[in-house]
This record gives C-alpha cells, sequence and structure tokens, in this order.
C-alpha cells in the first residue's frame, strides 16, 4: 500500500500536488478509478477513488476519512541546534516523526555552525517519514529561531535543557511527570555556552541529562524523543 500526502481538499475532494501526482502516474501507473489512501498531515486518514489523472495534478474522489490517534499521547517539543552535516539533522526529523513528535524548532546558539536551512527541503523529509510510518500527523517545522528569541515564548508544562557542561543535573527519566506537555532544548556540536545555559534558566527551563554518554546532537534529540514517548506509553 501507498500513501499519500495532501492538504488540498474540500468537502469530498482532494487533490494530490504535483510531486505526489507525478509519482501516482509515473512511478506507480495508477490510473482513473483506482482506489487510493491518503493523509492530510493533521490527524485524518482518507480513502477514496481516481477522479482525474495528470502528472500536475490527481483529483481524487473521497469515499471514507478517520480520524487517527495523535502522533503523541503529549504536546511534544524538541528545539534543538541543527547540525552543520545536513544529513544528521535529515536523520534525526525523519526517526523523531517515525517515533512521535509534535513540533520541532531549528535553534540559532552562540557555537552554531549551521546559520542557514532549507525549510522545504526538511518538510519534504516529514513528509516522507510520516506517510513511511503510516502516521496522519505531520511534525510543525518551526522558522530557524535565535536561542535567546526562542525562550520567552514556550508555554509547555515542562521544558528542559540538555547539556553536558559541569554542574549538578537530573536524570530526563526522573524529573519528567507522564502526561505533561513538554519542550526540551538540545544544543550544537560544541553544546551550549554556559550563558545560554543560565539564560534558558531564567525562562523557566530546567537543566537535565540524557545519561553518562556524550552523545552527538541528533543522537541526543532522538534519545529525549523515544524517552518522552516512552514514558507516556
Amino acid at each position: 500500500m501507498y500513501l499519500f500526502y495532501t492538504n488540498k481538499i474540500e468537502e469530498d475532494w482532494a487533490v494530490l500536488d504535483q510531486a505526489e501526482a507525478r509519482h501516482c502516474v509515473q512511478v506507480l501507473r495508477m490510473k482513473v478509478g483506482d482506489s487510493v489512501q491518503f493523509v492530510d498531515g493533521k490527524g485524518t486518514w482518507y480513502a477514496g477513488q481516481l477522479a482525474e489523472v495528470h502528472k500536475k495534478a490527481c483529483r481524487i474522489a473521497i469515499s471514507k476519512r478517520q480520524k487517527q490517534a495523535p502522533a503523541t499521547a503529549v504536546d511534544l517539543h524538541l528545539a534543538v541546534a541543527p547540525t552543520k552535516n545536513i544529513d544528521r539533522l535529515e536523520w534525526f526529523l525523519e526517526k523523531s516523526t517515525e517515533i512521535g513528535i509534535s513540533r520541532v524548532t531549528p535553534l540559532l546558539c552562540q557555537r552554531s555552525e549551521r546559520k542557514k536551512l532549507r525549510p522545504e527541503r526538511l518538510e519534504r523529509v516529514l513528509i516522507a517519514a510520516m506517510k513511511q510510518s503510516l502516521k496522519a500527523q505531520l511534525p510543525i517545522l518551526n522558522p530557524l529561531q535565535k536561542l535567546q528569541d526562542f525562550l520567552s515564548t514556550i508555554d509547555s508544562e515542562q521544558k528542559f535543557i540538555a547539556h553536558c557542561n559541569p554542574g549538578q543535573k537530573k536524570l530526563l527519566k526522573d524529573i519528567y511527570t507522564a502526561g505533561k506537555s513538554v519542550c526540551i532544548l538540545i544544543g550544537p556540536e560544541g553544546d551550549f555556552v554556559e550563558g545560554e545555559v543560565e539564560l534558558a534558566k531564567q525562562h523557566g527551563f530546567e537543566a537535565i541529562s540524557l545519561g553518562e554518554a556524550r552523545l552527538r546532537t541528533e543522537t541526543a534529540a532522538i534519545v529525549a524523543c523515544h524517552s518522552i514517548n516512552f514514558m507516556n506509553q
């Protein structure tokens, strides 16, 4: 079964955009009357039949729709400094979508080595991972933001900053309360500077450890994502 994605839905009709339509027509060789399944990225799964087929757009007559359970039991927001190697960031986006995440915010920090992103490319990674894992919820990808601008915008019930700087830190598993919305900050390859950690604390973020091992940025983000999902099962 191949799962399509579109947010172009009106009443009992949906339209696949050019990229999805091209795959439908040129790769899968689908024709008018064929059954298709697709998601809207907002939590609903659809079934229908192809009514019009073209490599630039395909029109679908919707026959069934079903609301899917949320991708995560709680609102899980990871704010992550993009890695210098973009492949590692894309790997994180793919795997976190498969595991379950609500939103991602790329952070610009003092030690950030990557200061520019191509949001449309990252969005494609998220869509592909959503379809591959048969989910109907597309994680929200926020624009790249400076850490200091981001901190005051968060209203999650629990807020954490993971870092490797000296000082006392509790393990995530010991401080997080299952059922509560959560935002976790993950720093760049050189980690957060002490001033950034202190600024985060001033905005209500608690310092945490993800374990004794020193983890890469993308690995730390995956560990945090999996831990929250596991504790909410």
